[in-house]
């Protein structure tokens, strides 16, 4: 019996062969696995070979389409659903997509993940967006949002990245402010968990432990921005009084937004806060595994999607106190 091309790869991949694993896949394009090619497009993406890996990447799982589906060409005004995929730090990734299809001449409307249609519906070129549960006219195109990159022939050089793209609303981030308007130093949000469903999180999700070596850093005040099952972390630990849970106010993602614009530093792990800081134009370090997303490239400190990002990765086999450790020396400099 011949072996799953996809084990192989990622035995590949946990022995730090990249390029042994691309070889895999590209052995195994042939055998028709629509999951061999995804995974293919995605290796060439992480090594930024977007004209190779976006085709590829089509061979995503996409939402259904009835109807037309639109295809790049120009338009008149008609309407175009841009659907919304896979988690929140992917709409809020791919929205930006929504000022180049308005340019085509669309009205766009953004389908949205429940509790972020209000902030994606700030993104230019974007007439509305809708939730799920709530009613629209039947568009006159729709379009899968994660394949507008492929659509438009992104390349590393022509990634729209023009920030912000999304924007708080003011009266929440005056509220903000004067919250925490009364802590001293660097005001440093942290995020160390993403959605434990997610196949991958267990190499993306640092957890609290490796960042409380941070905490000691002086001049700086702390506030966990983290959401969901891994806020549970914090129960039944002492912290100092520099720390602040800002979790059981952050209600959505509008809220979230807002808090971030009083912050001077957000410190994220590969999860949809490094993805909105971003979005926001905020200053936002990215906490990464060895092997990351497609998205965060390989070998750099930067990120062409976001220009306000620095990025902190882990070796391999160096595990999350390494880059952790890192990631303090670094706020060392930055609180002096």
């Amino acid at each position: 019996m011949a072996p799953d091309p996809l084990s192989a790869a990622f035995q590949r991949i946990e022995a730090g062969d990249l390029a042994g694993a691309m070889d895999v896949y590209r052995a195994a394009q042939g055998g028709g696995d629509p999951r061999v090619k995804m995974c293919l497009g995605q290796m060439l993406l992480l090594h930024g070979d977007y004209r190779r890996g976006l085709p590829l990447a089509e061979y995503r799982p996409q939402p259904d389409i009835n109807g037309p589906r639109w295809r790049g060409q120009r338009l008149n005004g008609e309407t175009v659903l841009m659907r919304g995929e896979q988690g929140f730090g992917d709409n809020i990734q791919f929205v930006r997509y929504a000022a180049l299809l308005a340019a085509r001449g669309a009205r766009v409307v953004v389908g949205s993940p429940t509790g972020l249609g209000a902030l994606l519906s700030t993104a230019p070129g974007v007439a509305a967006a809708i939730e799920p549960g709530q009613a629209m006219e039947a568009p006159d195109f729709q379009v899968p949002m994660m394949s507008l990159p492929h659509v438009f022939g992104t390349t590393l050089q022509t990634i729209p990245a023009d920030i912000p793209y999304l924007r708080a609303e003011s009266g929440l981030v005056a509220q903000w402010r004067e919250r925490l308007a009364a802590y001293c130093g660097l005001k440093v949000g942290l995020v160390w968990g993403g959605n434990p469903e997610a196949p991958y999180d267990g190499r993306r999700s640092p957890g609290l432990a490796p960042y409380l070596g941070l905490l000691d850093v002086p001049g700086v005040t702390f506030f966990s921005l983290q959401k969901g099952p891994a806020a549970a972390q914090l129960e039944g630990r002492r912290l100092p009084g520099h720390f602040v849970d800002l979790g059981p106010h952050l209600t959505d993602f509008s809220q979230t937004a807002a808090a971030m614009e009083a912050l001077d530093l957000v410190i994220s792990s590969c999860t949809s806060p490094a993805h909105l800081a971003g979005a926001l134009g905020r200053a936002v370090w990215v906490v990464l595994s060895s092997f990351p997303d497609w998205r965060w490239l390989l070998q750099r400190e930067d990120s062409p999607w976001y220009p306000t990002a620095r990025l902190f990765r882990a070796a391999h086999g160096e595990g999350w106190p390494g880059v952790l450790g890192r990631v303090r020396q670094a706020l060392v400099e930055r609180a002096g």
